[in-house]
């Protein structure tokens, strides 16, 4: 399931469909330009022209833009089956052919099958061409297949678009040449549609569905070119909103500096109209300096003897035993706010691995030889989970 508000972010609300077509040996195309707002889907600006091979700047090219192929280079082919199977399809329609050089389309109705076709390099040419005027293609559709998203929407039985009939009842022909350049309205789902921007309109609905019913290679390709151009958005949008909320930063933190200055000017005023209390202020720093004095000396003392003590323990340590963590005068419990630190004090506790047992023994009866040692007491020895033999003992100080 797609996030409405993830596709509006990445796809916005405005949205271009393409059709490619020819008409009297002609290259033309329909342009439509959908807008969606919450009361639905709005045509803003609709056009069909000769194709040149540029685009008209009055079409916005930062818009995604979906693509319908419905020229002469496209083959199209109607199958009186509706087989599972792309493979079998494509098989009964065009036998022997190479898939590596063409992308397909099949629509599956009822008792039939669409299969459309095209050359990739002649895709490719159109899409390069787009690319190379800084236009991104987020869909592609081959031929009349695209009117599947839209069929269910309609009560016509047969629908028209720039040169093709396409009919609804599968009883008859569903592809047949129009001859004539009319223009018809249709009715899709309560919106206007006229029969020269159908296909370019079916795309557009393919694209903000992010889905269609029909498969073929074509439409993976299109799901490519549609993670693509969201990627490349996510970054151009991203980007924007990272300067815009660094901006927001820099501006909050220059109201919170100038409030904080302002405070840090009244306190200074009012320190220099309370000299006495600065006196008693130095009173107090000169008396905090004595205990603080006391205090190095005494953590002097106590590093001092730590340092021994840690020192001779280190010599006596075997090369088959490696110590993971010594804590001199460990925490009786975590720390916590507002709670006096205690600790165990003439206590050391050691842990760490050995690869000899014997060597282990030793190594604490060596110790409990010292003479500042009261007791050693093993409180664990075993393995770990990777299969090492690992212990854990607790030395009591004299």
């Amino acid at each position: 399931m797609n996030i409405p508000s993830l596709n509006n972010f990445l796809l916005g609300t405005h949205y271009i469909g393409v059709e490619h077509f020819t008409l009297n040996n002609e290259d033309k195309i329909s342009l439509l330009l959908v807008e969606k707002k919450k009361e639905g889907l709005v045509i803003t600006k609709k056009d069909r022209v000769n194709y040149t091979g540029k685009i008209s700047e009055k079409w916005d090219n930062k818009l995604p833009f979906f693509l319908t192929i419905n020229t002469n280079q496209v083959i199209q082919k109607e199958v009186s089956s509706t087989d599972a199977s792309d493979e079998k399809l494509l098989h009964k329609a065009f036998p022997n052919t190479n898939w590596e050089d063409f992308y397909f389309e099949i629509w599956r109705l009822k008792t039939k099958s669409i299969i459309a076709i095209a050359r990739k390099s002649y895709l490719l040419e159109i899409v390069t061409n787009y690319e190379s005027q800084k236009i991104t293609i987020a869909g592609i559709s081959l031929g009349i297949c695209s009117i599947a998203d839209i069929i269910d929407y309609t009560d016509e039985s047969v629908l028209q678009t720039n040169h093709q009939l396409i009919s609804n009842q599968e009883q008859e022909q569903i592809i047949s040449a129009n001859l004539q350049d009319s223009v018809i309205t249709y009715n899709i789902n309560s919106l206007q549609i006229e029969n020269r921007q159908l296909l370019a309109f079916s795309g557009i609905l393919r694209l903000i569905m992010n889905g269609t019913v029909n498969t073929g290679s074509i439409i993976t390709h299109s799901g490519e070119l549609y993670d693509d151009y969201n990627q490349k958005t996510f970054f151009v949008k991203g980007l924007k909103i990272a300067v815009g909320a660094l901006l927001v930063v820099l501006v909050l933190n220059f109201i919170f500096f100038t409030h904080y200055y302002k405070l840090a000017q009244e306190t200074s005023e009012t320190l220099l109209v309370n000299k006495s209390s600065i006196e008693d202020v130095n009173k107090i720093k000169q008396r905090i300096v004595v205990k603080e004095e006391k205090v190095k000396n005494l953590v002097g003392k106590t590093t001092s003897q730590s340092s021994l003590i840690i020192n001779e323990i280190a010599n006596k340590v075997p090369a088959s035993i490696l110590l993971t963590e010594l804590t001199f005068n460990p925490l009786v419990k975590k720390i916590k706010p507002e709670e006096p630190i205690i600790t165990q004090e003439k206590t050391i506790t050691i842990s760490g691995t050995t690869i000899a047992n014997g060597a282990f023994t030793n190594w604490i009866e060596s110790i409990e030889k010292l003479n500042w040692v009261e007791k050693v007491l093993i409180t664990h020895f075993g393995k770990n989970d990777t299969n090492e033999t690992v212990f854990s003992i607790k030395l009591t100080l004299k």
